[in-house]
């Protein structure tokens, strides 16, 4: 289990032109903890998910972050018991931690106990009522619950933006200076991101066109976004993405982005060893559609490459903001 941070700190994952604050700000970025003190064993590797967050949590400490931002899926399935042993490990937490709700996190018809709405889950790991906007350094976080569309979730895990947060959007995004969107669906179709994917509609905002159009009139939004497991990045008519890894399922990792004047670095932080890297290949290859595509997407040379995406410079040095180099 990692639980310094050396000076390499991670392979750079992404170099992207915007955001670009002035003033240089560090996030860690989580997501997809699944946290359980009871469970074990599935893809998910749910007896690691304690102290993957834990580690995560100490390479935020080490790095000295801005803010810690988690995606959602915090808990294994919003039971109050996850929650505390959730809040154990982040009671460790020396940066301010920003958190969005998850599928998981959020009331269910299904469920026969009481789970936190998503007011419940903003109060105590976030800023209050979603969506919200918070800066931190030179960004401006704007967060928002795709998770419950501010009810319960119903038939689906899907996500969906409000009406109300979608007005809200429209509004704040243009008020601020440096637009980090958090949440936890998918803007843009994993197809868009890495190819094919077991069940790939269920992981896009079903309402993702809308949202994407508030998004590219300003051609420097970055979204950040949980629930694939799968680390990867992807740009579109402006609108950057990024999907940051499970903390607990293959590979356990985090973000760490580094934004200033001259664009945003993104660095893959393993928050696992070898042995705990090959421990949750095996249980993804083994486990259900989902884990089976990761660990497929893992032998296809997932994080072979590196940096995935590579904007803020052109062949000959210059900058080229808005210009993709994939690799």
């Amino acid at each position: 289990m990692r639980t310094t941070a050396d000076a390499s700190v991670g392979p750079v994952f992404a170099r992207l032109a915007a955001p670009r604050p002035e003033r240089p700000t560090r996030l860690f970025v989580v997501a997809d903890a699944h946290v359980s003190p009871t469970a074990t064993g599935t893809w998910k590797v749910f007896h690691r998910s304690e102290s993957r967050l834990r580690a995560a949590v100490d390479v935020a400490n080490d790095l000295a972050v801005d803010a810690c931002v988690c995606l959602g899926d915090l808990t294994r399935d919003g039971r109050e018991r996850e929650f505390a042993a959730a809040d154990a490990v982040l009671s460790e937490l020396s940066a301010p931690l920003v958190s969005v709700p998850g599928n998981h996190d959020v009331p269910k018809v299904w469920d026969d106990y009481v789970a936190p709405d998503a007011t419940a889950f903003g109060e105590r790991y976030g800023r209050g009522r979603y969506p919200f906007r918070v800066r931190v350094g030179g960004l401006d976080l704007l967060c928002l619950d795709t998770a419950s569309a501010g009810g319960r979730l119903t038939e689906t895990h899907e996500g969906e933006v409000s009406a109300a947060t979608l007005d809200w959007l429209r509004r704040t995004v243009d008020e601020v200076d440096h637009p980090v969107v958090a949440m936890h669906h998918l803007l843009f179709h994993p197809r868009d991101h890495a190819g094919s994917f077991p069940d790939g509609d269920f992981y896009q905002l079903r309402n993702h066109d809308p949202v994407r159009a508030v998004l590219a009139a300003r051609d420097d939004v970055l979204a950040l976004s949980g629930h694939l497991h799968l680390p990867t990045t992807t740009a579109r008519d402006g609108v950057r993405e990024l999907v940051a890894p499970s903390t607990c399922s293959f590979p356990p990792a985090g973000l760490l982005l580094e934004a200033g004047p001259q664009g945003t670095t993104v660095r893959f932080v393993p928050l696992a060893d070898g042995k705990g890297m090959a421990e949750a290949y095996v249980r993804a290859d083994a486990g259900n559609a989902h884990g089976q595509g990761i660990a497929a997407h893992a032998d296809d040379g997932l994080l072979a490459t590196l940096p995935r995406v590579d904007e803020r410079v052109d062949v000959v040095g210059a900058d080229v903001p808005g210009a993709l180099r994939w690799r």
